[in-house]
């Protein structure tokens, strides 16, 4: 490492987005840093050589000592904060978990930054929290497309714990000076994803069928809501990029803009099997507070820094199939 050498730390670094987040920091030429609840990392989609490439360290964000000391000991240029619940599925069952992780997590993290800087009074890292379009909530009713401008007004305990988050976020940004940027990241999908999410829970019930392990029935929610879908390697450009900006906004949009309806993804799948398939409704997977249409406006992003996905969605989702199915 040359003393010009960026040192990044990945919070939440064992999840499907911080993996992809880590490769690509990897190939960027960054010291990678990485902090998962526990060691060795619960899985990977990295190379054997990456992952050795990596430092691996443990902490728990709900520990402000535990990330003092790990900040402390990296002194980190830039840290990606993605520690926390991803799943909307899960932070409904347990919204109060949710809660004192992502939006207490982040508040950790900031203030054992603050202690950090009162021993090193020169640490001044850039600071990425991952919120979510979910914090957008019932402002998707509007039928438009979702600007940095819309009002967060979110309508389950994701979103919520999300907008709580952010807001942690740009308070501290605003009262300590830290310099703190937070995405509002759509919907993400590719190789490593794992259920509940939509697109691999349909992969594996499909692959479970055509490998004759299941009955040919397709269990499934409300197939006709439509929602934005962002390749995850698409994504970890962008927070790289947003990074980078040392003038930039404080909040950015990560989406395509280009919403799809839960059906086609699970047409897209089915016909990647080449097998045919019930399609039953399975009560509990249909959510009365659902948007029916959500889409995500990346004007600013791509306005400021060029960034634009450039991966089919299709194309990622068939992938992922055959990754599940393989």
């Amino acid at each position: 490492m040359t003393a010009d050498t960026t040192k990044a730390l990945v919070t939440g670094a064992d999840g499907f987005v911080g993996q992809h987040l880590l490769g690509h920091l990897l190939e960027s030429g960054y010291a990678v840093s990485a902090s998962t609840l526990e060691l060795p990392p619960s899985r990977t989609v990295l190379g054997p050589a990456q992952m050795a490439a990596v430092d691996w360290k443990a902490a728990d964000v709900r520990d402000h000592d535990a990330l003092y000391r790990l900040i402390a000991a990296i002194r980190p240029d830039q840290i990606y904060h993605l520690a926390g619940f991803s799943s909307g599925a899960l932070a409904r069952a347990q919204a109060g978990r949710a809660m004192q992780i992502n939006a207490g997590g982040t508040v950790n993290l900031c203030e054992a930054v603050l202690s950090v800087q009162v021993d090193f009074p020169a640490f001044d890292p850039r600071i990425f929290v991952m919120g979510s379009g979910d914090s957008y909530g019932d402002s998707a009713l509007l039928g438009e497309p979702l600007t940095e401008s819309m009002a967060l007004r979110p309508v389950n305990a994701y979103g919520l714990s999300k907008a709580c988050q952010e807001l942690a976020g740009h308070t501290y940004r605003r009262a300590h000076d830290l310099r703190v940027v937070v995405s509002r990241t759509f919907n993400l999908v590719g190789p490593g994803q794992l259920s509940p999410f939509v697109v691999p829970n349909f992969c594996e019930q499909v692959a479970d069928i055509a490998a004759g392990d299941a009955e040919p029935v397709l269990h499934v929610g409300n197939l006709d809501v439509e929602r934005d879908f962002t390749d995850v390697r698409d994504a970890v450009v962008a927070f790289r990029a947003i990074m980078e900006r040392e003038d930039g906004e404080a909040v950015y949009n990560v989406a395509s803009g280009r919403p799809v309806a839960i059906r086609s993804l699970m047409d897209w799948i089915v016909s990647e099997a080449g097998i045919e398939v019930e399609v039953q409704v399975d009560p509990e997977r249909v959510r009365n507070e659902d948007v029916p249409r959500i889409a995500g406006d990346a004007s600013l992003l791509r306005a400021q820094v060029g960034w634009e996905p450039v991966r089919s969605i299709e194309q990622t989702v068939r992938e992922v199939y055959r990754s599940i199915a393989s």
